[in-house]
């Protein structure tokens, strides 16, 4: 699209003081946040964002969250879309369940307001699943566009190092990630099928207490051998493990679009997932994936059996998977339906300008 300039507007704690760069084509503004209490930190972080905007003067705002970037897109005067990419209400609420401090549960009460604060002042709200939609369009006026998440372009030519026994989980190990039922389902199938290994990637720091409850469980159940923690990884490696693995495991108890399932599609890789959230507008049960209930050991146990004993199930669901994966997240798809989107807009706003 050369005839579009972009400019990325983010806030950066990598940089000691803001700064203004060009990368690729692309104009970059990074902005230090500002270190106060939370919920004026939000505020004042938009305040800075809208200054950068209203320095750049843009056709349209595209805000990829639901709170501060949102605020300073709206606040900027210029047409804006957000882009709602997690149902904070349902985060929050099982956060809720699994225990939280006061300050915890302040926090988590101010960003469901100030995100019902920003839709409610929304014109334009992009979807990334039919899930997201139906739950925020009850709370805002905005026009809602159905716009997937994209997946880079290396995943769609990832070269196929499969080990059939090989099973990745892309996730944070926490609560709502469910890994501490994923590991007593797979308790049970590394010990009908012990060549199976579960790589586990994902950070372990945001909640601590519960990362240890999972390395204590892989310890008192001998699994060491089988269970690797391979904590955040860089682009390179985390293409790797799905390059080498034999399905992609994620048995969350709330998802929106996990972008780790559209990854695995688009590497043609089978997918065993939890039927919650947005999950089943990714994946038709049978066809490009598997879908269990987070709760049922026996039916998560039940899949991996079907996806380690049948390679023809395997490579089918994979084959599906990625041919869904081409038509709906291929970067050149969602780019041309998120620039339609803004041409909408555009429209609506009687600007013929690109």
């Amino acid at each position: 699209m050369a005839d579009v300039e972009v400019h990325v507007v983010t806030l950066s704690s990598q940089v000691p003081e803001d700064a203004f760069f060009e990368r690729d084509g692309i104009w970059v503004h990074s902005i230090r946040p500002r270190r106060l209490p939370r919920w004026t930190m939000l505020r004042l972080n938009a305040r800075a964002l809208e200054q950068a905007l209203k320095a750049i003067a843009p056709d349209v705002v595209h805000a990829h969250d639901a709170g501060t970037y949102a605020d300073a897109a709206l606040a900027s005067g210029y047409p804006a879309v957000i882009t709602v990419h997690g149902v904070i209400q349902r985060e929050a609420e099982l956060s809720r369940e699994y225990g939280m401090n006061w300050r915890e549960r302040l926090s988590w009460a101010y960003e469901e307001r100030y995100e019902r604060h920003c839709l409610g002042r929304a014109q334009d709200v992009i979807a990334i699943s039919p899930y997201v939609q139906d739950f925020y369009q009850p709370f805002t006026p905005a026009q809602m566009h159905l716009v997937e998440n994209p997946v880079a372009d290396l995943f769609f030519h990832l070269p196929d190092r499969t080990e059939p026994a090989t099973i990745l989980c892309a996730a944070r190990i926490i609560h709502r990630k469910n890994i501490l039922t994923l590991l007593q389902a797979f308790a049970q199938v590394h010990a009908e099928f012990p060549q199976a290994r579960l790589r586990l990637a994902g950070e372990t720091r945001s909640q601590p207490e519960y990362a240890e409850t999972c390395r204590q469980f892989v310890q008192t159940h001998g699994l060491q051998n089988a269970v690797s923690f391979l904590g955040w990884l860089e682009q390179d490696a985390i293409q790797e493990e799905y390059s080498k693995c034999g399905c992609l495991v994620l048995v969350s108890w709330q998802e929106t679009a996990p972008v780790s399932i559209e990854q695995a599609m688009s590497a043609g890789k089978a997918v065993i997932a939890s039927d919650v959230g947005g999950v089943r507008y990714l994946l038709v049960d049978g066809q490009a994936g598997i879908l269990v209930d987070p709760a049922d050991v026996d039916a998560q146990v039940a899949a991996f059996r079907r996806v380690l004993t049948d390679a023809t199930l395997r490579a089918t669901l994979g084959k599906v998977a990625r041919e869904q994966a081409l038509n709906r997240f291929h970067p050149e798809v969602v780019a041309r339906r998120t620039r339609a989107v803004y041409e909408t807009m555009m429209e609506r706003q009687g600007s013929g300008n690109h």
